[in-house]
């Protein structure tokens, strides 16, 4: 059997959250509500699926910007899904590339999107 996660939500009068295992607390605001969190971890997803691919490309920093559009229409799926990818001292374009497109392959949370949203991934370098 896979891992299992599991976050607990809370909603009153007064406060909206969830926390995870280790009580640690995420506020759903007006900024910041479940599809900031989707994203935040769809980001993070696809960056610790790079890293676990073995790669010999190296790099000083990664910045990952992801963009969701919702649908109009109910229900309100992301219709698209932009992954802007900026690193930073990469050793190899080419292969940070090719390693960006395996981990689309692999990325679970990625593979979960795509089957309601448009995927767009671009990479740029500084």
């Amino acid at each position: 059997m896979g891992q299992v996660r599991t976050i607990t939500a809370h909603f009153n009068g007064s406060r909206r959250f969830f926390e995870n295992s280790i009580g640690k607390e995420f506020d759903f605001t007006q900024t910041t509500g479940p599809y900031e969190y989707l994203l935040g971890a769809l980001s993070g997803c696809f960056y610790l699926t790079m890293l676990s691919i073995k790669h010999a490309v190296r790099w000083d920093e990664v910045e990952i910007t992801v963009t969701g559009t919702k649908r109009d229409t109910a229900p309100t799926t992301l219709e698209k899904t932009v992954i802007a990818i900026t690193a930073t001292g990469v050793t190899d374009k080419a292969e940070f590339e090719a390693l960006a497109d395996s981990a689309a392959k692999e990325c679970s949370i990625f593979n979960t999107i795509s089957q309601v949203s448009k995927m767009e991934i671009t990479i740029s370098y500084r």
